[in-house]
């Protein structure tokens, strides 16, 4: 049976490195840890992992829990979860999924968790283990792009295409991620000088393509989208009146994680960098449980050229 000793022998560094890089992994240098990771996994050594969560006072358990509604959402979730459980693997951890609102802190070491609401603040504030969110809410630990930053990226980009209105179609929800993204478009139309128009609705296709249809768009219209299920309406509206996109009208949604591949044209869209969130979430989560003082994490996001802009 391979030892500690033989890992630390064969890696050459002591049992002390080994035992760190297995149990406190945030300790050790990437590069160490990868070293000994190699070693471990060629000799075959394997961990006892009740008397490892013993001594370390862990469960070596996340629990990742989706407050979305599933049937108004892009899948995202299913990307993010492959991502989350390759980096908690990485670190001995394994992932427990949960939906709705179990916050049951048994045999779990922290929560990771997306689709958080204003209404979920108490009860998220007042749990004994770290909470690490996908999204934004003031005065919990949170990883997210930066909707403001993407939306003014995507409104800059239809402005120096030569669009002469622009206009902007909200999700209709008081959350602060749409503030932040209708935020984005309102600010890059201020600076251009240019008339604002915003319109909330329900966040589907259908409902979309039919408020643009009643819209009669004009030809050198720019749409930024605050999702790409509404981008994707508009670019329906646009075949339905026989405008020609991007010629006629510019089109850019926002997530680029699925349902921009469904449309007629691949959409121009912000894209969400899905990897690193789950990167940092999980790094964030390790953190706390160290005892480390964390910060909330906003990625600049980039936008994803698609068929729909010029």
């Amino acid at each position: 049976m391979v030892s500690l000793s033989d890992v630390a022998r064969s890696a050459h560094v002591s049992k002390m490195t080994v035992s760190r890089v297995i149990n406190h992994p945030e300790q050790v240098s990437l590069e160490i840890r990868t070293e000994v990771q190699q070693v471990i996994n060629q000799l075959g050594y394997v961990q006892n992992r009740a008397g490892r969560a013993l001594a370390n006072h862990r469960h070596y358990n996340i629990a990742f829990i989706l407050l979305d509604n599933v049937d108004e959402i892009e899948p995202y979730y299913a990307h993010l979860l492959i991502h989350l459980t390759d980096v908690l693997q990485a670190y001995g951890y394994t992932l427990e999924i949960r939906h709705e609102h179990n916050f049951d802190v048994t045999n779990v070491d922290g929560f990771l968790i997306s689709g958080v609401r204003h209404s979920d603040y108490n009860a998220l504030r007042n749990l004994s283990i770290p909470v690490v969110i996908y999204g934004s809410e003031p005065g919990i630990t949170a990883v997210d792009i930066d909707n403001t930053i993407g939306t003014q990226l995507a409104t800059e980009l239809l402005l120096k295409q030569s669009y002469q209105q622009i206009l902007f179609l909200g999700m209709d929800v008081d959350e602060a991620f749409e503030k932040n993204r209708e935020n984005g478009y309102r600010q890059a139309m201020q600076t251009a000088k240019k008339p604002i128009q915003i319109y909330n609705l329900a966040n589907d296709e259908h409902v979309s393509r039919e408020f643009l249809i009643g819209l009669s768009l004009m030809p050198k219209t720019g749409i930024v989208a605050a999702t790409d299920r509404l981008a994707l309406g508009a670019l329906r509206a646009c075949i339905y009146q026989g405008l020609s996109v991007p010629h006629d009208v510019g089109i850019v949604g926002f997530d680029g994680i699925y349902v921009h591949q469904l449309a007629e044209q691949s959409l121009t869209t912000v894209k969400q960098p899905l990897k690193a969130i789950a990167q940092q979430m999980v790094h964030l989560l390790l953190d706390e449980l160290s005892g480390k003082t964390v910060q909330s994490v906003y990625i600049v996001p980039e936008l994803l050229i698609g068929e729909t802009t010029k």
